[in-house]
């Protein structure tokens, strides 16, 4: 299991951002995982994860699995099919894997899963690959700490 690299502002892994989840992503057996414990600062109804949040998470997570084959992208199109409300006082495991390499794009999904093995949600986009010179950019801005 491997870690993979944090952005330090950003909303979900960011370790900088004081209004952030602060996730941290492993590479495990060719997908990305990640594990969130959500509170009541997440909350949409009452007792339940805000829908938004846990599509945030998803979208990170699978987006975070063109790593595996050394690709930065951004998201492109994503689509969240949410099977069941996510509980509030349980952790959910978040997974993303590729699907297919485009060349240009890569078509990625997940799924959010309880520690019963429920879905809570499924998640499935096209991720674009970003430029060289945008890579060479955000790659100095991640080593400066941004």
């Amino acid at each position: 299991m491997q870690q993979q690299l944090d952005s330090q502002a950003c909303f979900v892994c960011g370790k900088g951002n004081p209004q952030g989840l602060k996730l941290d992503f492993f590479e495990e057996e060719n997908r990305v995982v990640t594990r969130f414990q959500p509170s009541a600062v997440h909350q949409g109804w009452p007792g339940f994860v805000h829908g938004g949040i846990i599509a945030s998470i998803l979208d990170e997570t699978i987006g975070r699995a063109g790593f595996l084959i050394d690709a930065w992208t951004m998201t492109g199109r994503l689509e969240v099919r949410y099977r069941q409300p996510a509980p509030l006082d349980q952790e959910i495991t978040f997974v993303g894997m590729i699907v297919k390499d485009r060349g240009r794009a890569l078509e990625m999904e997940g799924f959010a899963q309880l520690p019963d093995g429920t879905i809570v949600a499924e998640g499935r986009g096209l991720y674009m690959r970003v430029s060289d010179e945008l890579r060479a950019t955000l790659s100095d801005q991640l080593a400066q700490g941004y």
